[in-house]
């Protein structure tokens, strides 16, 4: 027979399993939330890469940035997509429509050789 201490003990442990189980659902939920805020996320550095990848090479501290052997797809990143490309011993990326500026970067196999832009 139950006395009421194993009554006790029982309801007690019927609520601690009860706030277990509201613990997962409310970690699965979050997980969902968090998921989510960070697909947004993705989307608006997306839209806002697009947005500013023609003048971002303008910007001097983002040229003070290249580092020689950074590959090609860390440039775009940095600089966004070059005006004009070029290929015959190395490859060169012009990010300005008449070269004026000087605004360029050598590849030498997909990496970095050097370049000229608006930090030198």
């Amino acid at each position: 027979m139950f006395t009421r201490s194993h009554v006790g003990a029982l309801i007690a442990l019927c609520l601690l399993l009860a706030s277990c189980n509201q613990v997962r659902v409310d970690d699965g939920s979050i997980a969902r939330r968090v998921a989510d805020l960070e697909s947004q996320v993705q989307k608006m550095q997306r839209l806002l890469d697009e947005k500013f990848a023609d003048d971002r090479w303008k910007d001097p501290i983002l040229w003070s940035r290249i580092r020689p052997g950074m590959s090609e797809n860390d440039v775009r990143k940095l600089l966004g997509k070059p005006t004009r490309v070029e290929k015959a011993i190395f490859t060169t990326w012009y990010y300005h429509k008449t070269s004026i500026d000087h605004s360029h970067v050598w590849f030498d196999e997909g990496k970095v050789l050097g370049w000229e832009g608006l930090d030198r």
